[in-house]
């Protein structure tokens, strides 16, 4: 964290609480009015003007097109060395909710429930896949290139797409000086190469799905990521329940062009199988309050659905 942040005026906005840092900013809560926003602080010394003009312009685009499974940029501002994007605030992630389940239930996010959240963030992808921003002057669509659970926010119970830092267009060579995109183990093979593809975003949500649901189990302990000597899955697929295996294998295929041909088409599939021979329905956790803040343990709202059910995944 940056103490001189705190310092900084931004008219009509004020700064309430640091909610976290990445490889590219600073994010904090605001307070607006009577509404809470989220300030992202762009360090135009730190990082490439490429990258902040990129998201930017990406988000900008995003906002004219619309989708409610998308964050929305409200608004931009320079101040002195920083880029500030104003944005609309998230209650929490992924990330967030499978640690809450974690501390409530000593299991994972049931298959169901992280089936649900995911196919909104399937229908946000599809629509960024397609996609077509003047911006960029190409047919092209996007992809997010960074899918990951704490990308992955949720504002009450609807998960909406975050941080588009890294996104751009499918086909497009990102590749630099042996850099590449992407987060391991989420990073799609050819984000490897530095060249994301119709389908890259896809391989990033079945990894999400079997974290959300398996946690730690199904990942190989040191998955090669080096291109020049042979990329590893970093999902052990022995792991996997016979049904699940040909839907999640497909998408995490090394070659874009054999996975499905579209996130929710995956998800649809996957959904199939999964409930093809569970029984009922489990409890479900909203751990969010009526005032954005994330429940500490003991004090989550665990809603029934069904007859709670033994954790099988």
């Amino acid at each position: 964290m940056r103490p001189e942040i705190r310092e900084f005026s931004i008219p009509g906005y004020q700064l309430t609480r640091f909610l976290g840092a990445g490889a590219f900013a600073e994010v904090w809560q605001a307070k607006h009015k009577d509404q809470l926003v989220a300030l992202k602080f762009l360090d135009c010394r730190a990082h490439s003007p490429s990258v902040i003009a990129t998201e930017i312009r990406i988000l900008r685009g995003l906002t004219e097109l619309k989708h409610p499974n998308i964050i929305s940029l409200l608004g931009v501002q320079a101040i002195g060395k920083y880029v500030v994007l104003i944005m609309e605030y998230a209650d929490g992630s992924l990330a967030d909710l499978q640690q809450v389940y974690r501390q409530e239930t000593g299991g994972n996010i049931p298959p169901e429930h992280a089936l649900d959240l995911l196919d909104e963030a399937a229908a946000a992808l599809d629509f960024l896949g397609s996609a077509r921003i003047n911006s960029f002057s190409t047919n092209a669509g996007l992809q997010h290139c960074d899918i990951k659970p704490s990308n992955l926010l949720l504002v009450g119970n609807r998960l909406k797409v975050g941080d588009f830092g890294l996104c751009c267009r499918a086909g497009s060579t990102t590749h630099r000086s042996g850099a590449w995109r992407g987060t391991p183990p989420y990073a799609a093979p050819e984000l490897f190469r530095g060249q994301p593809t119709l389908g890259t975003d896809q391989y990033a949500l079945a990894v999400c799905f079997c974290e959300m649901v398996m946690g730690d189990r199904p990942f190989r302990k040191t998955p090669s990521t080096d291109s020049q000597v042979g990329y590893e899955c970093p999902i052990d697929l022995t792991k996997l329940r016979e049904r699940e295996f040909p839907i999640i294998s497909r998408a995490l295929h090394p070659y874009a062009s054999s996975r499905w041909p579209s996130c929710r088409l995956f998800l649809q599939e996957l959904r199939k199988a999964v409930c093809s021979q569970r029984i009922g329905n489990r409890s479900r956790i909203y751990p969010f309050g009526a005032k954005g803040s994330l429940r500490k343990s003991g004090s989550t709202r665990a809603v029934k659905t069904g007859k709670q059910q033994s954790q099988d995944f």
